[in-house]
């Protein structure tokens, strides 16, 4: 692959989006190559938790405006396609997925991490919201999943000002779960998965189906799919041992 780096150690996957040069700038290449590692994943049950970050001096700033015309935007465009079917996979993937966020995170690449189940930061990251100031219109989500995270409000200020927020403030209006020093993040990044690891991989992976499926959903029938879940945990006495043991 030429754009992506991938490492899987102990359960862990670990994807590098690699244009450093570009800012890791989203074109149709990185993406298909990105879809591809997805898969695979996906297929590989020795893989819990995956962590997305991008190499060099920034995560994404979104996607290279260089590489598309103002076709490749549009609905039904080849790009916007593909982009599509990757945040479907990392929504949907069966497993643990943390956004590992630095540097710049604009526009594409901001929609894109909405899409994991966690999101983590320097404190100097930048995050912003350009469709209105390039006059291009969001195809993976950002009107829907940004308004959820932050509110509508929130959501509305940042996109028609096409504002940037630092690592504090995107913690603070809980666009990402945490903000770290920049010294501390790789360190507080292992400690979070570790957590992760101690616990039910069955019981996550069945419990993010819930959430999931609950949270496009009214609260009433969110309520009754959980209540109406007949999911089998192959290792429930084992952990309770482990619990009586202690």
């Amino acid at each position: 692959m030429e754009y992506i780096i991938y490492e899987a150690k102990d359960g862990v996957a670990q994807i590098t989006l690699n244009r450093p040069d570009a800012l890791n700038a989203l074109n149709p290449a990185l993406m298909r190559e990105l879809h591809s590692v997805l898969l695979n994943i996906q297929a590989d049950d020795a893989i819990k938790v995956m962590i997305v970050q991008g190499a060099g001096r920034a995560f994404s700033a979104g996607v290279d405006i260089k590489a598309t015309t103002s076709e490749g935007f549009q609905k039904g465009g080849s790009f916007m396609d593909v982009g599509k079917e990757v945040g479907d996979l990392i929504l949907n993937l069966p497993k643990v997925t943390i956004a590992k966020v630095h540097g710049y995170c604009f526009t594409g690449a901001l929609e894109m991490m909405l899409f994991f189940d966690m999101a983590f930061c320097t404190e100097e990251t930048q995050f912003g919201d350009t469709h209105a100031k390039w006059s291009v219109m969001p195809r993976w989500g950002m009107t829907q999943r940004l308004a959820r995270r932050v509110g509508l409000a929130k959501a509305k200020e940042l996109t028609f000002r096409a504002m940037r927020v630092k690592g504090p403030e995107a913690e603070r209006i809980g666009l990402v779960n945490r903000a770290f020093k920049a010294e501390e993040f790789d360190g507080e990044i292992d400690r979070i998965v570790a957590d992760i690891q101690q616990n039910s991989f069955a019981a996550i992976k069945a419990i993010k189906r819930l959430y999931n499926e609950g949270y496009n959903t009214t609260l009433r029938e969110g309520l009754l799919l959980e209540l109406a879940a007949d999911t089998y945990l192959p290792d429930t006495d084992a952990q309770l041992a482990k619990f009586q043991k202690k």
